[in-house]
């Protein structure tokens, strides 16, 4: 089992998670949620999985942004934010840290989601593949096409869809 190498006090994972939730609102091309999640759908089977809960978020990560590690520490500190949301994460990198060979990596893990965590969360380096494949390409490009689309500009980036009729 993974844990933190330190923990977030209480109050600060509360700011993150205000600052993440007020973000959606704020940026994007003024998509209407609906039809973020209309552009969304067509990638879902990319994303990791994480929660069980009746509410979809869509979540735009990059492995080595702080600002996303917190986020995911968050929720893995968190059964019940896993409980009410289902948690689609997506990598989408932020070009300052350099992270594709690092997303490809974990990517092409045996269990994406745990290697995920392993990093995020537990700090874990791992060695990164000197290359990419390419069915690993193709998926970081699907998801950097929808996010560009949808005007993903920082990360994290959540959106939040509950089911309609």
């Amino acid at each position: 089992m993974i844990h933190p190498s330190k923990p977030i006090s209480s109050f600060i994972m509360v700011l993150i998670a205000l600052w993440c939730f007020i973000s959606i609102e704020a940026a994007g091309k003024d998509l209407s949620t609906k039809k973020m999640v209309t552009l969304l759908q067509p990638i879902e089977h990319h994303a990791m999985q994480y929660g069980e809960g009746d509410i979809k978020v869509y979540v735009f990560i990059d492995p080595k942004c702080p600002h996303s590690q917190d986020f995911m520490s968050m929720l893995f500190e968190s059964p019940k934010m896993r409980t009410i949301y289902r948690y689609y994460i997506f990598f989408y990198e932020l070009k300052r840290f350099n992270s594709h060979a690092l997303i490809g990596t974990i990517y092409t893990a045996p269990s994406p989601l745990q290697r995920m965590l392993e990093v995020m969360v537990g700090k874990k380096v791992i060695d990164t593949l000197p290359s990419v494949e390419p069915r690993i390409e193709e998926k970081i490009h699907d998801i950097e096409r929808v996010a560009e689309q949808i005007g993903v500009s920082k990360r994290p980036y959540l959106i939040i869809a509950k089911e309609w009729d």
